[in-house]
């Protein structure tokens, strides 16, 4: 809650700045009145509602459940044996008794009247509170806590929980400036403390919340503390005397199998969205001062003109505190003249001049700090100079050291360049002298391997030419082959033409026979050019029996027996 009363107090005292300036104003208004259909505000909410029924009931049992809890029943048993008499605490009844019956034990004989055995029965009486009973009302409580845990989880986590969503989509264009901003923003909230003290459900979950605390308070007693280091009961349960008569346990019976029974969640909820398109007058004019605001940070830190803004906004701190303190002189004025001429109290007039005088009491420390901080700058400042003399003054020293120490260098460099010289005349010699070596051994082996290539080349050549000859022939056949194959292919394709012809003459393809499907209609296509062909063909023959028997073919021929 603080953080959002810091927040809002930011906003309210820039919203106070911003409304107050006619170019903001106006700015604020292009944005909120354009592309309004682009604003989107969308809250989800989930209201829920508890059963109080099983609150009740888990209320009423607890009672019972605390008063059983304070009958702290036990079983109290006794552990006996003979010990010596050294070690014996007390002398109760039963050890008298065993005495009596067992006087083997008295084995001195006895100087005085009292009777001092060498050993003695010793008693010891323990109470068991892990009774049976006390184990049903861990067990019980157990329960009851994992049973209401899991329903005030839930509750919480549904109620406490906010979602919320804003889209913007906006494009602002004036004379002298355009803005584009697209905003998208989802947020969820979980265990808000907002939602948590204004929830319509905060007293039912108050009640579970005691009724848990309560829960673990119980199992914080010493007996169910006791309790819990023996094992666990598991259902079903034995109803003992104790479970059946005794009110108290009757009734923890009673809301053990009240929870046993219990099958349902406890609780319902409804989700509620808040949906604003477009925002409105106020709302929208708050967006477009966050507009606004995002734009001058961008322009003050893309331009980085952070401190200039800052110079410029402490002058004018000073110059409005100027102001203020001028005005409040002239009220003291004022207030000065009235009090002569009796207008206003003393008392009134002393309570401004107080004001005024803490005022210039600010004012002159801020002044003396002012001067303080001048003070520093000035010393800082001698200081540096100080140091920036022995500076130079080292650095001169350095640089007659630098000058040397190069002078020694360049002397340095020179020998080990004459050195470096002689050794690398001496590695090029012996590299050269090892190249030559290997020049020679690879020329021989070049020589050799040129001759095997030659005799290889020559065979190579003579299988090529093999080859080329089987290849030749083989290609001959496979064209001879391929054109065989067309023949018979192309006789195949007249003949499935003449068949289809010979099918439609006589009407023995059927109706329902589609053509008309892209690889029954290629096939037609097939035919149709087999047939076109074969028919050209036996066209091109007819003209020529044609011509021989009724144009007198004979008399056509030229004299040299060609025809003309």
């Amino acid at each position: 809650m603080k953080q959002l009363d810091v927040f809002y107090r930011a906003w309210f005292n820039y919203r106070t700045i911003t409304t107050k300036n006619r170019e903001s104003n106006l700015f604020r208004r292009n944005i909120a009145n354009t592309d309004a259909e682009q604003e989107k505000l969308l809250v989800i909410r989930n209201v829920c509602k508890v059963d109080e029924d099983w609150i009740a009931e888990i209320e009423k049992g607890l009672v019972y459940v605390e008063k059983a809890i304070k009958e702290e029943r036990q079983f109290i048993y006794s552990n006996g044996e003979v010990v010596p008499i050294e070690k014996v605490k007390h002398i109760s009844k039963d050890s008298v008794q065993h005495l009596a019956k067992h006087s083997n034990l008295i084995t001195r004989e006895q100087e005085t009247e009292h009777i001092i055995p060498d050993k003695l029965y010793s008693v010891e009486r323990l109470n068991d509170y892990t009774v049976y009973e006390n184990r049903f009302l861990y067990m019980l409580l157990c329960y009851l806590r994992d049973f209401v845990t899991i329903r005030y989880d839930k509750i919480l986590e549904i109620t406490n929980k906010y979602e919320g969503s804003v889209s913007l989509n906006k494009t602002v264009i004036t004379a002298d400036r355009r803005v584009s901003y697209n905003v998208e923003l989802h947020e969820e909230r979980k265990n808000d403390k907002y939602l948590r003290e204004h929830n319509t459900a905060k007293d039912t979950i108050d009640r579970i919340d005691l009724i848990l605390k309560s829960i673990l308070a119980l199992l914080a007693t010493p007996l169910m503390e006791c309790v819990s280091k023996v094992a666990m009961l598991k259902p079903p349960i034995t109803k003992t005397n104790v479970l059946k008569m005794d009110n108290n346990f009757k009734a923890a019976v009673a809301l053990y199998e009240y929870l046993l029974s219990y099958d349902k969640d406890g609780y319902s909820f409804e989700t509620r969205n808040t949906e604003l398109s477009p925002f409105g007058e106020n709302l929208g004019d708050e967006f477009a001062d966050v507009c606004s605001l995002i734009s001058f940070l961008t322009y003050e830190h893309g331009l980085d003109i952070g401190s200039d803004l800052r110079k410029n906004y402490d002058r004018d701190e000073a110059k409005r505190k100027d102001q203020e303190y001028a005005q409040k002189n002239e009220q003291l004025e004022t207030l000065k003249r009235r009090l002569l001429k009796s207008e206003v109290s003393v008392e009134e007039y002393i309570l401004s001049l107080e004001k005024q005088l803490k005022t210039a009491e600010t004012r002159a420390v801020g002044v003396e700090k002012l001067r303080e901080e001048t003070y520093e700058l000035k010393n800082t400042e001698e200081k540096l100079r100080l140091e920036i003399r022995e500076n130079l003054d080292k650095i001169k020293t350095l640089n007659s050291t630098i000058v040397q120490i190069e002078k020694d260098c360049e002397e340095r460099i020179e020998t080990l360049n004459e050195d470096h010289r002689c050794k690398l005349n001496e590695v090029i010699e012996k590299h050269d002298k090892e190249l030559r070596d290997i020049v020679e051994k690879n020329n021989e082996r070049i020589r050799e391997i040129n001759d095997q290539l030659s005799a290889e080349r020559i065979k190579f050549k003579e299988d090529i030419a093999a080859v080329t000859s089987t290849l030749n022939d083989k290609t001959a056949e496979y064209s001879a082959l391929e054109d065989r194959y067309e023949a018979l292919l192309n006789e195949k394709t007249l003949c499935e033409a003449m068949l289809r012809a010979l099918q439609i003459e006589n009407g023995l393809v059927g109706e329902d026979e589609s053509l008309t499907e892209k690889e029954n209609f290629e096939k037609l296509e097939k035919e149709y050019l087999a047939f076109t062909t074969f028919y050209e063909q036996q066209w091109k023959k007819t003209k020529k029996v044609i011509r021989k028997k009724h144009l007198k073919y004979e008399n056509l021929k030229g004299r040299n027996g060609k025809d003309e």
